[in-house]
């Protein structure tokens, strides 16, 4: 699922390429992919904007089959051995079986969830946890959906706390995360009006819906909730990297070295690892106080969601305010931040990539979904 887990930490046991990377294979969709890669024994899976899902050989690169649906796929398919399930930009979520891509059922919301522009591109993905499927959706409804029947377990209409005009819903855009019996999501909204983008976190008990607290009013939560033991960890717009108490949803800290974050930090051993689309920065910052403990130029801005092996951290970059330094992938240390190599795809980087078995997969606004691998 999106970022490896239920929490999202983007931490992969599996090595990725440290040294100078070549291409293993490519596969070509029919247009963009902003949907981020899983891989599970030896299947790739992605969605495109050409609104379908793919099964793809992970040594060979070859199609073992493509399910479409009626959207764009912009959101992170959830995998078992059994089954595919992946959100799509027509508002509903699929079951879809790994052997052959038939469909096992559709579960429709009340709307549907297109991108609502080229920037702004963001679906929940959804995130599975003891046999139900979490996400939210573009019309402010948080659902829960039975992962073998496709039933409704319960859905919750979610509103904004601490906003002082009423005349706009959220997006909930943001991945849930799904720790110990609780789910947390994010709260994203755009007030034309007012030129505000306000956000909340929300704690939600995952057998009934029921809220358990809601957080200080925040600016829009764009990230997926990234949670351990003691804390929750969001990406807002305009407010940067903040730790929350994962009882209450008060802030522990902020870091204002990142002002603008639309991807999702990784986490691991006490370190999270965050880029900044405005700041054209790639931080590694000290979980419990929010210290940065180092920093790296990355020229563009940084919409992919960093992801990290325990050695290295793999970033890339989506630059759409210009036409230099498009669709750079590149890898750094994760005790020093140097950069060990970089890569250039033919077009902007927003999907997050996956790391499995010494390969790095990761697709692009030029259509293709890369597999690289070490030069020998």
């Amino acid at each position: 699922m999106f970022r490896c887990n239920a929490e999202h930490t983007g931490y992969y046991p599996s090595k990725g390429p440290r040294l100078e990377p070549k291409i293993k294979w490519r596969f070509a969709a029919r247009d963009k992919i902003r949907s981020s890669p899983v891989v599970q024994e030896g299947v790739v899976y992605a969605g495109s904007h050409d609104h379908h899902l793919y099964a793809i050989d992970a040594e060979t690169g070859q199609q073992k089959w493509a399910f479409e649906t009626k959207g764009p796929i912009v959101s992170t398919p959830a995998v078992t051995r059994e089954w595919v399930y992946v959100y799509s930009g027509d508002g509903a979520l699929y079951a879809i079986r790994s052997s052959d891509g038939g469909l096992q059922w559709t579960f429709q919301t009340e709307g549907t969830d297109p991108p609502r522009d080229p920037v702004d591109y963001w679906q929940s993905s959804p995130t599975l946890y003891e046999g139900v499927l979490y996400f939210g959706a573009g019309d402010s409804t948080f659902y829960a959906v039975d992962a073998q029947s496709g039933q409704l377990k319960w859905k919750k209409r979610l509103t904004f706390h601490g906003y002082a005009h009423d005349h706009i819903s959220p997006f909930l855009h943001a991945t849930p995360a799904v720790r110990q019996g609780v789910v947390y999501a994010g709260l994203q909204g755009y007030d034309v009006e007012h030129q505000c983008e306000p956000g909340n976190v929300v704690a939600l008990d995952a057998q009934t819906g029921e809220q358990r607290w809601i957080s200080p009013l925040l600016q829009a939560v764009d990230s997926a909730i990234v949670a351990d033991e003691q804390a929750l960890y969001v990406g807002m717009r305009s407010y940067g990297l903040a730790a929350l108490h994962i009882q209450g949803g008060e802030p522990i800290w902020k870091c204002d070295r990142l002002q603008y974050l639309m991807s999702t930090p990784a986490l691991h051993e006490g370190t999270l690892y965050s880029g900044s689309s405005d700041d054209h920065l790639l931080l590694a910052v000290a979980a419990e106080t929010g210290q940065v403990k180092w920093s790296l130029d990355t020229i563009g801005p940084v919409h992919a969601s960093p992801a990290m092996d325990g050695e290295t951290v793999y970033a890339a970059c989506g630059n759409h305010y210009s036409e230099e330094n498009k669709g750079i992938v590149f890898a750094v240390d994760a005790g020093s931040g140097e950069k060990l190599w970089e890569y250039q795809t033919g077009d902007n980087v927003y999907a997050s990539p996956a790391v499995e078995d010494g390969v790095l997969y990761i697709g692009s606004d030029d259509g293709y979904l890369y597999a690289l691998t070490e030069s020998k």
